[in-house]
């Protein structure tokens, strides 16, 4: 089961057959359907009509980034708004980084939903090799200083788990699951839970600032503006309290209006800065989301512990220590993303 952005869910509550390399576009909308596709075993959506898995569909296998990049670069010819360029230029770049050495994200549960996909034994073949390739990235990827962090570890070992101990997960992954569980057994995860402990790990992070916040400003500066803020919201001395478990309670609902539809299966395919900047904050989000930027820039780019970043939130907001680590968990997924208010509530 996907992970779904605590960022995005808000957003909820402020407001109400996979095609060829070949295949030309004749609109962003087509080629936004073609990702939705390509991305299923990534990120499942309600009613699809995809009822099988491809190889292509295989998340960051040579097929999948040769295909996700044709569409990308016929993106890039189209005549598009200004905020639909700022995500296809935003996509293009981090196509440099090393997502692709973790061909499992696990912030969703990729084999969950690839078995609801899968349909006979080649594309069990096609599931149990792709497993393999799970681990054989992250191997390569340690050798260029590359590793999970411990959530990240967590969850990928309990999603292994997880199907081993199911009756009815197909006997031809067993060998593959049980090699990748007994890798993961003896994996050491990374230091730093952020984005600045991988290689490149600080470009990375300042890539996905300059888009979700929409503005080219280092991690220190957008400090100092959190900071100022914090401090006039102190004059004001709000009282504010903010129930993180609240964003869980419309789940069912999707970002899916036309007029900003995005490309993106980590923002639910919606343009957060433009929902953001539609949206009209009360003094309690203000709150909630200056202390997500806060913690963000924390853990992503000082290096903050698991145990700083909850204690921050716990600072900042009226919450439980459950909904902190829901919160410090949505950070780590999904870096940057609180950035898109960044222009409301930091100008």
């Amino acid at each position: 089961m996907k992970k779904t952005p605590i960022i995005s869910l808000l957003f909820c509550l402020l407001l109400t057959s996979c095609s060829k390399p070949t295949d030309i576009f004749s609109s962003y909308e087509e080629a936004q359907s073609a990702l939705i596709s390509l991305n299923t075993a990534l990120s499942a959506q309600p009613n699809s009509q995809v009822t099988q898995l491809s190889n292509e569909q295989l998340p960051f296998t040579d097929a999948y980034l040769e295909r996700r990049h044709a569409i990308y670069q016929q993106l890039m010819q189209m005549q598009l708004s200004a905020e639909q360029t700022n995500q296809v230029n935003y996509l293009v770049i981090a196509e440099r980084f090393p997502e692709r050495y973790f061909a499992w994200p696990a912030q969703t549960n990729v084999l969950a939903n690839m078995l609801t996909m899968a349909k006979n034994d080649a594309q069990y073949k096609n599931i149990e090799q792709w497993l393999r390739f799970v681990k054989s990235q992250l191997e390569a990827a340690e050798q260029s200083n590359l590793k999970l962090n411990k959530v990240e570890h967590s969850y990928l070992k309990k999603y292994v788990q997880q199907a081993i101990n199911r009756t009815n997960t197909p006997v031809e992954l067993n060998a593959a699951l049980s090699e990748l569980n007994n890798y993961l057994a003896d994996y050491k995860p990374r230091g730093s839970i952020g984005l600045s402990g991988l290689a490149n790990g600080s470009q990375w992070y300042q890539s996905k600032l300059n888009y979700f916040a929409n503005a080219v400003l280092s991690p220190l500066e957008w400090l100092s503006r959190i900071d100022s803020k914090f401090k006039s919201m102190q004059s004001q001395k709000q009282q504010t309290t903010v129930e993180a478990s609240n964003a869980s309670q419309l789940t069912t609902l999707l970002l899916t209006d036309s007029k900003i539809a995005g490309l993106d299966w980590l923002t639910g395919y919606t343009l957060l800065p433009l929902r953001a900047n539609a949206s009209q904050l009360e003094p309690a989000d203000e709150l909630l989301y200056m202390a997500m930027m806060e913690t963000d820039l924390g853990v992503h780019y000082h290096a903050w512990t698991l145990s700083q970043a909850r204690l921050n939130l716990l600072k900042r907001l009226n919450i439980s220590e459950e909904e902190a680590t829901l919160l410090v968990e949505d950070i780590l997924f999904y870096p940057g993303q609180a950035f898109s208010f960044a222009p409301q509530l930091l100008n």
